[in-house]
C-alpha cells in the first residue's frame, strides 16, 4: 500500500516538475519576446530620429553654402553638381546613425506635371508607340479623375489626383513592369514641371514640354537612420523647393526598410 502510494506521490512530483518546466519555458519566451518587441521600439525611435536630423543637417548645409555663393554660375555649378556628389558617409548621433542623399528632381520628368503628348514620346522611348500611347492616356486618366462639366453659367473644375509615388504606376497597372524597371530612373512625381537642361539626360529632354532652367528648382533629400547593428531602418524623403538662398518645404514621405 505504501509502495502504491509513493509511485502515486512520485508520478505527482514528475508531473508538477513537468509542468512548471513548460510554465518556465513560457515565460523564458514571453520575456524574450517583450525584450525584443522593446529593442524593434526603441531602435525605431532612434532611427527616425536620425533620419529627421539627417533632413535637418542636411538642409542647413545647403543653406550656407548657397548664402556663400555670391555668384551666379558658381551657385548653379554647385547646385548642378550636388546631386551627382551627394553619396556621403553615415554620420554617427549617440545610438544612432544616419546617411542622406540628393536627389536632383528638376533633372527628371514629372508624371504629373507632363502632358498626354509628353507621356507618350517618353514611353516610346521603351516600348511601341501603341503601348506608349496607351501607357500615357491610363497615366492622365488616372490623375485627371473627374470632368470639366458646366454647372450653369460657370464650369466645374477638373478633379485632379496626383500620383504620390512611383510605386503607383505599379500597383495600379498603369506601366507594365517591364517598362517601368527601365523608365523609372528618369521620371518623378515630386516636381514642379521645371526641367534642369543641365542635368537632365537626352531620355528626358526628347519629352520636355515645361519650363527649362540650368539648375533645379526642386531638390528631394533623402536621410536614412538606423542603430548600429539592428537592420530596421527608416527612410525620411522631403521634397524642398529652391527659392533664393533658401530651401522651402514642399512635402515629407517616410517608411521603414
Amino acid at each position: 500500500m505504501r509502495r502504491s502510494r509513493r509511485g502515486v506521490a512520485l508520478i505527482l512530483v514528475l508531473w508538477l516538475v513537468v509542468v512548471l518546466t513548460t510554465i518556465s519555458a513560457g515565460v523564458v519566451r514571453a520575456a524574450r519576446t517583450s525584450s525584443a518587441i522593446a529593442a524593434n521600439a526603441r531602435a525605431g525611435v532612434i532611427a527616425r530620429a536620425a533620419a529627421e536630423s539627417g533632413i535637418e543637417a542636411l538642409v542647413a548645409a545647403i543653406e550656407d553654402s548657397l548664402a556663400s555663393l555670391a555668384d551666379a554660375g558658381d551657385r548653379q555649378e554647385w547646385l548642378n553638381a550636388l546631386a551627382a556628389g551627394s553619396g556621403r558617409d553615415s554620420v554617427t548621433l549617440g545610438d544612432g546613425r544616419f546617411a542622406v542623399t540628393v536627389v536632383d528632381v528638376s533633372a527628371r520628368l514629372d508624371v504629373n506635371a507632363a502632358s498626354e503628348s509628353a507621356l507618350r514620346t517618353f514611353f516610346a522611348q521603351f516600348t511601341d508607340p501603341a503601348e506608349a500611347a496607351a501607357i500615357a492616356r491610363a497615366i492622365r486618366a488616372r490623375i485627371d479623375s473627374g470632368t470639366s462639366l458646366r454647372d450653369g453659367a460657370a464650369f466645374r473644375p477638373l478633379t485632379v489626383t496626383p500620383i504620390r509615388s512611383l510605386d503607383e504606376l505599379h500597383v495600379a497597372r498603369l506601366v507594365p513592369d517591364r517598362i517601368l524597371e527601365r523608365a523609372a530612373p528618369y521620371l518623378t512625381v515630386d516636381g514642379d514641371g521645371v526641367i534642369n537642361q543641365r542635368t537632365a539626360s537626352d531620355t528626358v529632354l526628347v519629352a520636355a514640354t515645361g519650363e527649362l532652367r540650368d539648375e533645379p528648382s526642386r531638390l528631394l533629400l533623402i536621410s536614412r537612420g538606423w542603430v548600429w547593428g539592428h537592420p530596421l531602418t527608416c527612410e525620411i524623403q522631403a521634397v524642398y523647393a529652391i527659392s533664393g538662398n533658401r530651401l522651402v518645404f514642399s512635402h515629407w514621405r517616410e517608411r521603414s526598410l
